[in-house]
């Protein structure tokens, strides 16, 4: 099967930054990409051209095969359109981070995305320092994999194991207890079954490390984990599940894609594994 990625851009992206873990996540051969450019109706922002033609030129420099979209609308259904018709296999997004009122006035179109994207979506910062160069090859050192214990997030793991492997990276399964999970949440055999996969990773060869706290606050634990643990990349499900509380709901989510200092591969319910390099 053909890889087919799809970057939208906003402007701020690092070309450097793409064109590093463009190739590291993806193999070149079979890859498509397309670099899609969303303009308003309003006809503002049209300065991002140079910018897209940049990225554009760096990728196709380097041996990619890629094309340039431009689209017209609002961005969040523009670019969930273009995934779907693509149809792309993975999204490259950079967010900003934002909080308080600028968040609130503008939102994330990367979170917007994310809820409505028909494939992975792995997520830059414009604003985190770049790798060193002596760590191009090995950008994936230690995955952290939170998990809440549902059949979601539990469904990323195959994914997971395959990114994992190709990468050389050690896993590390975090759980952290929810307070309040309600009568069909049984904190217990979460913390069975997670002892079940992580054996089961251990078992297909990869190094595997399950982390589990009760500390029951999972955005601060989480983020904690990243600063500590010196990891590389957060993947992880999310998922709009009702009833049960969910230590991994919405909004953990968010704020874990908002703070992280590294790059996040989120993934929807059903997730289809991308490309392994």
């Amino acid at each position: 099967m053909e890889n087919r990625i799809v970057i939208p851009l906003d402007g701020t992206e690092s070309s450097v930054e793409i064109l590093r873990y463009v190739q590291t996540i993806t193999p070149r051969d079979d890859t498509e990409i397309a670099i899609l450019r969303v303009m308003p109706e309003s006809g503002a922002a049209a300065g991002g051209e140079a910018h897209a033609n940049d990225i554009h030129d760096s990728l196709s420099a380097a041996g990619w095969k890629v094309s340039r979209e431009t689209r017209m609308g609002d961005p969040v259904e523009e670019i969930v359109k273009f995934a779907v018709l693509m149809p792309a296999t993975l999204m490259l997004m950079s967010t900003h981070g934002r909080s308080g009122l600028e968040r609130v006035r503008e939102g994330s179109v990367t979170e917007q995305v994310l809820k409505q994207s028909p494939c992975p979506i792995f997520i830059l910062h414009s604003t985190r320092a770049e790798p060193a160069d002596h760590r191009e090859h090995e950008l994936f050192r230690r995955i952290l994999v939170p998990l809440d214990g549902t059949e979601t997030s539990a469904s990323i793991l195959s994914c997971v194991e395959r990114f994992a492997k190709s990468h050389d990276s050690e896993v590390i399964l975090f759980h952290d207890e929810v307070e309040d999970g309600g009568d069909e949440y049984n904190n217990a055999a979460v913390k069975e079954a997670l002892q079940e996969q992580s054996v089961k990773l251990a078992n297909s060869g990869l190094k595997v490390t399950l982390d589990m706290s009760t500390y029951k606050r999972p955005i601060r634990e989480i983020l904690s984990k990243i600063d500590d643990m010196n990891i590389d990349l957060v993947s992880m499900a999310t998922h709009g599940e009702s009833g049960v509380k969910r230590a991994l709901d919405e909004s953990v989510t968010a704020e874990v894609i908002r703070h992280a200092n590294c790059p996040l591969l989120v993934w929807s319910s059903d997730p289809q594994c991308p490309p392994a390099s």
